[in-house]
């Protein structure tokens, strides 16, 4: 078979024959050619033909040869970097880009360099995403670099992703990015990783004042007006700050704070009642839907959209349009499969959604009750159980007492109904209130960082306006409610002008 002019020159690299290079590296020897290595760039050209860069090479006159020792790259690099060279097609894998880009810049060969950029612009990651910002002076890679960053919240799980970083202005220009495709809480967790590492290597205690004093200039950037409830409340409970230093450090900014009805050790809200988009999902008749619209809108939430649930399932976008879907169902779903499938969709969108669970997470295949990736992948806090219903029941032990659902929700009494689902908390969801017979009434589960919360009231929406065997409209069931839906928003990573 007739070799190529890229066989042919393949086949040169590292041949000792007509070999006029030595280059030293990793304790082996590798054979090279100086008019290769001169058109590849300009550093090897200025050795070769110019007599310059003496410092980096020895050269056998009598031989006509030069001696290279090579620090910067291992064999396996160098290697990659050389075919290169001999065939100009650029072999650039993770484990090597980033040496071999130094390298090239060090010893310029900038045809070299460029395919490494194009490379490392396509191919950031958590794991170089920081060398790239420290190491790399190019405008264009800087910016995907930021962009990743601002994108992905890949980086922010990263916990030591700030450690070892040599350039605080850098890490100042990141925390300022306007948008940061993570929840404020990531980067606050990033910053203090990077806060302990910093007292490790000045030798100082891990303590609030050190930390504090290392970060000092880092912690107003940290906008905790972004955070919900839940997150603002970790804080809150570090040793980094108490809850006054917090005030003083935070509240400046927050423009739609009402400290008298969100208590700091909550945090504030990230979506004001009235700017809150909220679909309602309801497979019932026209007189609940309206019943459990009223009694929600009460509470002062206006902007809520329903679809009749026994006729349609909206789709993806339809749901992305909004920050919750509220679904319940008494009727049959239009397509219970369907429903499920997409509400999956739309949490993993970062949307949340509220479920009140009598009929709608029955065991059983009733169309009524919801199916799909939901009820299957993990999403639900509650198992599905059989209905009870017909014993009388009310709000029993709350266990989350600072939880923003049961915020201000001190009596709850279902009615004669008292309808409910005996299902079992599932892994990782959170148990936050039980009914007085130990039934789980009030529970919640994020499945990934991304990802909307799922919450699920166990109970039935309509109130006894509708029919007293409802829970009783006196009681503070629409609190409760207009509390899930809030906090839920508060938990959705959909944004909105």
């Amino acid at each position: 078979m007739d070799q190529t002019i890229y066989d042919v020159f393949k086949g040169l690299l590292n041949n000792k024959d007509m070999h006029d290079v030595v280059l030293k590296v990793d304790g082996s020897t590798i054979y090279a050619h100086s008019l290769v290595l001169a058109s590849s760039g300009e550093f090897w050209k200025q050795c070769f033909y110019e007599g310059k860069n003496k410092d980096f090479y020895s050269f056998d006159s009598k031989n006509q040869k030069w001696t290279f020792e090579i620090s910067d790259l291992s064999k396996a690099h160098l290697l990659d970097l050389l075919e290169f060279c001999y065939t100009r097609v650029p072999k650039l894998r993770d484990d090597n880009v980033v040496r071999t880009f130094k390298f090239c810049e060090k010893f310029p060969m900038e045809v070299m360099k460029n395919h490494c950029g194009e490379f490392l612009a396509k191919n950031i990651t958590e794991n170089n995403v920081m060398e790239i910002l420290q190491e790399f002076k190019v405008k264009s890679l800087e910016e995907q670099a930021f962009k990743f960053l601002a994108e992905d919240v890949a980086p922010w799980k990263k916990k030591d992703l700030f450690v070892g970083c040599q350039d605080p202005e850098l890490i100042t220009k990141i925390i300022k990015i306007e948008q940061i495709g993570a929840p404020e809480l990531l980067v606050f967790r990033r910053l203090v990783e990077y806060g302990k590492d910093l007292c490790k290597k000045e030798g100082m205690e891990e303590n609030p004042e050190n930390l504090k004093s290392v970060l000092g200039d880092y912690l107003p950037l940290i906008r905790l007006d972004l955070m919900t409830r839940k997150e603002f409340s970790e804080i809150s409970k570090t040793m980094l700050y108490t809850i006054e230093q917090l005030c003083d450090a935070s509240f400046k900014t927050l423009s739609n704070f009402d400290c008298k009805k969100h208590p700091i050790s909550r945090g504030p809200p990230i979506i004001q009642k009235e700017r809150m988009k909220i679909l309602h999902m309801s497979a019932n008749g026209q007189d609940w839907c309206e019943n459990t619209k009223k009694s929600i809108m009460s509470t002062g939430i206006s902007q809520i959209t329903m679809i009749n649930a026994e006729t349609q399932t909206p789709t993806l976008e339809e749901m992305l349009k909004h920050h919750v879907v509220w679904v319940n169902s008494c009727r049959s779903f239009h397509n219970p499969q369907e429903v499920g499938d997409r509400l999956a969709s739309f949490v993993e969108a970062g949307g949340s959604v509220v479920i009140c669970a009598a009929h709608t997470l029955r065991n059983d295949n009733a169309k009524w009750v919801m199916q799909g990736r939901l009820t299957t992948g993990g999403f639900l806090p509650m198992s599905k159980g059989v209905l009870k219903q017909g014993k009388r029941s009310k709000l029993g032990a709350i266990i989350q007492k600072e939880h923003l659902i049961v915020e201000n929700v001190k009596k709850f009494e279902g009615g004669r109904f008292s309808s409910r689902i005996l299902g079992q908390p599932t892994e990782g969801a959170e148990l936050i209130a039980k009914w007085s017979d130990g039934t789980p009434l009030i529970l919640e589960k994020k499945k990934g960082e991304r990802y909307g919360a799922v919450v699920v009231l166990n109970i039935r929406p309509p109130n006894s306006d509708l029919d007293r065997k409802y829970w009783n409209k006196k009681t503070d069931g629409a609190l409760m409610i207009a509390n899930a839906v809030e906090y839920a928003a508060g938990e959705s990573k959909l944004k909105f002008d």
